[in-house]
């Protein structure tokens, strides 16, 4: 039987990031390209690496960011808003936490 992971995928207004999870929510893999405005192939590619190193692995996936909202469209899954995803984070892992700065650099 395998493994399921668990995908993050941020897309960005440059960027697109993937983090993937085992089970036990270890980090097993992470990736940061830049999409220079095609988001949809870069989604695609990022996607399609995952699956080529994982491929007897099932997923699920939850996508975030300022282009996400067409992204979750054409892969047909659902799209949280960066700020929900924060706090629901945030209440689970760190739930004694009364403030979140969000800082970018």
């Amino acid at each position: 039987m395998s493994e399921i992971l668990h995908v993050g995928l941020d897309v960005g207004s440059t960027t697109v990031k993937i983090i993937v999870m085992d089970e036990k929510k270890n980090t097993i893999y992470k990736n940061y390209q830049r999409h220079f405005s095609d988001t949809k192939n870069t989604v695609c590619k990022v996607l399609e690496e995952l699956l080529l190193k994982y491929p007897s692995n099932t997923f699920t996936i939850a996508l975030t960011g300022s282009g996400a909202m067409s992204a979750a469209k054409f892969l047909s899954v659902d799209f949280i808003q960066e700020v929900v995803s924060c706090k629901r984070a945030v209440e689970k892992y760190i739930p004694k936490t009364d403030v979140v700065i969000e800082l970018r650099w």
